[in-house]
């Protein structure tokens, strides 16, 4: 018997399909109509309700996801009187969760109109603002707003950094952020921007995205719907601050306490070779990143795209000898080992030889955090993941099961594995060749016991 075969019995009496599960609360698509969640248009996360399931279910005092985004399940777990921490590494997510907070525990809505419509006439009014201010580009961005959206930018930058009151800051700087695909050229489409003809950059095809819009009415509008918002959004979420941290959880978990969480709710990068930081360049460019800060990022970022290197080195200097588990759980596993034999065979057919590379740090790195999971909870605490498996050149690599077998060798126990009744279909590239295979996705369980 191979060893994925060997992987499947293990796992296999585990996994069943449940119907309670659907893409609408294992994804965005579920927050998109809530107050404070659908300010900004984050598609990586999961619904609130989700979290409110299992918070339910386990009763927990502390929270803890390591992946937060959005801060979904901080926010949540925050507003039923849990201690909840997030760690999230793209500051685009920190900051709109950082808002969401302020405007649930104690913003003024009154003061947060006047400061609004100061704004709002700051933007309107025709002095320019200086030099400075102008939108950051980096070279994926060039292009992306008509000339006077350019110059209306400049003038809401200038405001916002001079207010003082950091929550009134933070609220504008997401407000403004949240518009800005709004009124460009582009659109999110998958791990790409899509470019409208209308920017002037060079295009391969001729492409209207439709209505650009004007900033100062986006904003506008935002900023009354923000407005109006607050009042549900304290009700949602207002009890107590959540805890959130910037940066890599690959570094920050190393600084959490044993035993010191009940639940950990989380839903990390699938190994499927989304870049976020091309997804999210005008957001991240507004918050300040250069060209080197990009690179930055998304080397930083737990590897799932062909552009990330090794991480061994620097990880080996964080955890020094705390690596020995992760290391072994790696070295040992079959099956991962077996697909990425395959794919090693096959090297010189695959789209993108650095698949290879991407499938070995995404295990890698998901087996110290596995492990470091299981350090932080509390005998009896649990771990609800949510993840796709995913398929290059015709194999697809059971994620579900690997990292379930992670967990085992961490000290868990995997309870179950909810697949939605409707997988993920692969790639069109893929179709064409192996024909269309759904691709499961799937909800796990693990309990320290």
């Amino acid at each position: 018997m191979n060893c994925r075969a060997e992987l499947e019995k293990k796992f296999s009496g585990r996994l069943r399909v449940d119907p309670q599960f659907d893409r609408q609360i294992v994804s965005y698509q579920g927050n998109k109509n809530l107050p404070g969640l659908r300010w900004m248009k984050y598609k990586e996360g999961f619904s609130k309700a989700l979290v409110e399931r299992f918070i339910k279910e386990k009763s927990p005092s502390d929270l803890l996801d390591p992946f937060s985004g959005l801060g979904t399940a901080p926010l949540v777990a925050s507003g039923q009187g849990v201690n909840a921490t997030g760690i999230e590494i793209m500051p685009v997510g920190v900051l709109a969760a950082t808002g969401i907070a302020h405007a649930a525990n104690g913003l003024d809505k009154e003061e947060f109109h006047a400061v609004g419509m100061d704004l709002l006439r700051r933007v309107s009014r025709r002095k320019k603002a200086g030099s400075s201010y102008r939108f950051p580009h980096v070279g994926i961005t060039e292009k992306a707003f008509p000339e006077k959206t350019e110059k209306d930018i400049a003038k809401a930058r200038e405001f916002i950094d001079q207010v003082d009151d950091s929550p009134m800051h933070d609220m504008l700087n997401l407000a403004c952020m949240s518009i800005l695909e709004s009124v460009s050229f582009t659109r999110k489409d998958g791990q790409y921007l899509r470019w409208d003809y209308r920017s002037g950059r060079a295009l391969r095809s001729h492409v209207d995205l439709g209505e650009v819009q004007d900033f100062a009415d986006a904003l506008e509008n935002r900023l009354r719907e923000t407005e109006d918002n607050i009042d549900e959004v304290k009700n949602a979420f207002g009890s107590r601050y959540p805890r959130f941290l910037s940066g890599s959880c690959l570094e920050l978990l190393r600084g959490l306490p044993d035993e010191s969480v009940d639940l950990v709710v989380t839903s990390p990068p699938y190994a499927n070779r989304y870049d976020y930081t091309r997804t999210y360049a005008l957001e991240l460019a507004w918050l300040g990143l250069d060209k080197a800060g990009f690179s930055d990022l998304r080397q930083k970022m737990l590897t799932a795209t062909v552009e990330n290197k090794s991480k061994l080195e620097w990880l080996d200097s964080l955890y020094a000898d705390g690596l020995d588990n992760a290391r072994a759980m790696y070295d040992r596993q079959g099956a991962l080992n077996e697909i990425i034999g395959i794919l090693n065979e096959n090297r010189e057919n695959l789209s993108n030889q650095n698949i290879i590379r991407l499938i070995e740090g995404y295990f890698f790195e998901m087996a110290v955090v596995v492990s470091e999971m299981s350090r932080i909870l509390r005998p009896g605490g649990g771990v609800i993941m949510v993840n796709d498996n995913v398929q290059y050149h015709g194999e697809e690599i059971p994620v579900d099961f690997i990292l379930s077998d992670f967990a085992e060798k961490s000290g868990m126990v995997c309870r179950n594995i909810r697949a939605l009744p409707r997988g993920k279909g692969n790639s069109s590239q893929q179709m064409a060749i192996y024909g269309r295979r759904e691709i499961r996705k799937c909800v796990y369980e693990w309990v320290k016991e």
